[in-house]
């Protein structure tokens, strides 16, 4: 079985790479900067309150090598995972630079097969397209079954659905403060996620999992 993974969110809070980028932007342009940029309600009202341009904000918040850590439920799903056999993946949209400094913050290398990551700005197109998860197919091959673990409706299992694969949907309550909405309520049948956990865990008692 291969089990691929959204990125912000969902193996991590996210909400730790955006103070990680305050405190980047504060040692860099001063410190006094940093206290109402935590105090902010947004990522945009945290850099109007600092009177900087937004274009050097924006530079470092997405260049910065983040001060971040994989959580402990991460890491121990993800071991268990490939200690069982499966192949791990990992599908995220955004800036090959920012994300490529997240997955190595992280330390997921260990357990994502490199030839499995994805992101949208080297892919060329975002999870909607689907794209990436045909590439995945690709290269495990059409027989094998495929996981999808994401935190966006609006996005994320789109594609995993048109696909056949098994969506799961990790809800806010796993970090506490989920930067997108999660509503359900109202979305096309084919945003909904097949399954729905409250925690990482709670994958390596689904069927199937128990072994590759």
């Amino acid at each position: 079985m291969t089990v691929v993974f959204d990125l912000d969110d969902t193996l991590y809070a996210e909400m730790e790479f955006v103070r990680s980028a305050y405190r980047a932007i504060a040692r860099r342009y001063g410190l006094h900067l940093l206290d109402p940029m935590m105090r902010a309600s947004s990522p945009r009202e945290a850099f109007d309150s600092t009177g900087l341009p937004i274009a050097d904000q924006l530079k470092v918040y997405r260049e910065h090598f983040p001060d971040i850590r994989l959580p402990w439920l991460s890491l121990y799903t993800l071991s268990m995972l490939r200690n069982r056999g499966h192949r791990l993946g990992l599908v995220t949209d955004g800036r090959s630079v920012t994300q490529r400094n997240k997955i190595r913050a992280l330390g997921l290398e260990r357990f994502i097969d490199p030839e499995l990551i994805f992101i949208s700005e080297e892919v060329g197109s975002d999870k909607l397209s689907g794209q990436a998860f045909g590439r995945i197919m690709a290269l495990c091959g059409e027989n094998d079954k495929y996981v999808y673990v994401g935190d966006n409706p609006h996005k994320d299992f789109v594609a995993g659905n048109r696909l056949g694969w098994l969506t799961v949907c990790l809800l806010d309550g796993a970090f506490g403060e989920n930067l997108f909405d999660q509503s359900l309520g109202g979305l096309p049948i084919e945003n909904l996620p097949r399954k729905i956990i409250c925690g990482l865990t709670e994958l390596l008692d689904f069927d199937g999992f128990a072994k590759s």
